[in-house]
Formats: structure tokens, C-alpha cells, sequence
């Protein structure tokens, strides 16, 4: 039996962000980045703002408060930081901040003009299911397209759901499966458990052949990918 075997590089950054706030995030030292970027915040640091709205989202170094997380966000969105203009767009698609779904898509297209790839793929996410814009499966697939390009796993998983559910395009369950594996190894773990559905409806189909496939799309897209190959059988072959 051929099992796939990943490793996956995690990566967390929230863009335009304050080096020492995020040495502090990076050290866990969340009480002391919540004092500085409250000190920044004062000058009317737009990342600091930024900042203190994901503390404040997330619950680290200070209770969670989503109103207190929308304001902070708001005021760093208005200097059209990334992150923020992302997450503000997030929560209004949410109903969790005030606005419409249009307000939510024109967040996203602010930065995602910027190649902030969180804000393409959400906006992909707007454009196939029409919320807040027409629903338009080539534009979602091109968006996708566009941020699995720039490396980022949840595109490269948008471009597989789009090809599992043949939306705007014929269904190819192993063709989707093998961006899910692209997406996986680029430390995705929504991809990774879309690969292990798609495989296990995929029954009997060698995983020699998937992996293959995420090397080509891996290497077409000029991305850096590990994916290896254990032969069950014999243990010391390593493909």
C-alpha cells in the first residue's frame, strides 16, 4: 500500500504588521504586545490598530471583544491595511460588523489589488456563490488561479473545490484531489482534510498517481512543495 507523506511549512503573519508587536505574538508574549500596540495605537499607528483588533478577535492578552476587534480594525482599514481590511471585510460578511455584502467585496478588492492573497481568495469565495457581487464561476476559478500562484494554500484548495464540484467546469474528483495535496503540503489543513475526503471516495486509485500530478501543478506554478511517496510494502522505498 502507497501512503503520501507531507511536510507541511505553517505560516503566520498578519501583513503590514509592527516588527515588535510581532516578536512579542511570536514569543507568546501577548500581554506585552497588547500594552505596545495600545502605545502605538495612540500615535494613530495604522498596524497597531491592526494589531490590537486581531488581540481582540483572537482573545490573546485581553478578553475576546469583537466590537472593540471592528473598531480597531476600521480605523487601520481606513489606511488600507491588509490584514485588517481583510478581517473587517471577514466579520461583515459574517454579520458580525455592521455593512453589506458589497462593502465586504470592496474590502477585499482593496488589498487584494495588493496581492494580499487572503483577501483574493475570499473574494474568489464571494464571486462563486454570488454574495455581494454576481455569481461568476470563471472569475471565482481565475481568482482562485491567481493567490494558488502566489503560494497560498487556501487558493490552490479553492481551485480543487471548484474542479470536485464542477462549478463552471466538467467535475474531475482526481484532478481536484491532487491541488488538495498541493494545497496540503503548503501547510493548508482545510486542504490536507479535503485530500483525505476526495481519497477516500477515490477507492482503489494508486496515490502514485496523485502525488505525481501536485509535483506537475507544483512545478507549473514554481512553487516548493515535499511530497514523498512510502511504499507500505517494503518501508525503505521512498519515491
Amino acid at each position: 500500500m502507497r501512503t503520501i507523506i507531507l511536510a507541511l511549512a505553517l505560516i503566520f503573519g498578519l501583513g503590514n504588521s509592527n516588527d515588535e508587536i510581532q516578536s512579542l505574538i511570536d514569543n507568546e508574549e501577548y500581554s506585552q504586545a497588547f500594552a505596545r500596540a495600545s502605545e502605538l495605537a495612540a500615535t494613530g499607528d495604522p498596524s497597531a490598530h491592526n494589531w490590537l483588533g486581531w488581540l481582540y478577535e483572537e482573545g490573546k492578552g485581553i478578553e475576546i471583544d469583537l466590537p472593540l476587534a471592528v473598531y480597531h480594525y476600521r480605523i487601520a482599514a481606513a489606511s488600507q491595511e491588509n490584514h485588517a481590511s481583510w478581517r473587517l471585510g471577514v466579520l461583515i460578511d459574517q454579520g458580525q460588523a455592521a455593512g453589506t455584502l458589497e462593502e465586504a467585496v470592496a474590502l477585499f478588492k482593496s488589498v487584494a489589488e495588493k496581492e494580499y492573497t487572503n483577501a483574493i481568495v475570499s473574494l474568489a469565495v464571494m464571486q462563486a456563490t454570488g454574495r455581494g457581487t454576481s455569481q461568476d464561476y470563471p472569475a471565482a476559478l481565475e481568482s482562485y488561479m491567481r493567490a494558488a500562484a502566489l503560494g497560498d494554500g487556501g487558493g490552490l484548495r479553492g481551485v480543487g473545490i471548484m474542479m470536485y464540484l464542477g462549478q463552471g467546469l466538467e467535475p474531475n474528483k482526481e484532478e481536484a484531489a491532487a491541488w488538495f495535496l498541493v494545497s496540503a503540503a503548503r501547510g493548508n489543513p482545510d486542504g490536507e482534510n479535503s485530500f483525505q475526503l476526495v481519497m477516500s471516495e477515490l477507492e482503489g486509485i494508486d496515490p502514485t498517481i496523485i502525488a505525481k500530478r501536485a509535483k506537475e501543478i507544483a512545478a507549473n506554478l514554481e512553487l516548493e512543495v515535499n511530497i514523498t511517496i512510502l511504499d507500505e510494502d517494503d518501508p525503505a522505498t521512498l519515491r
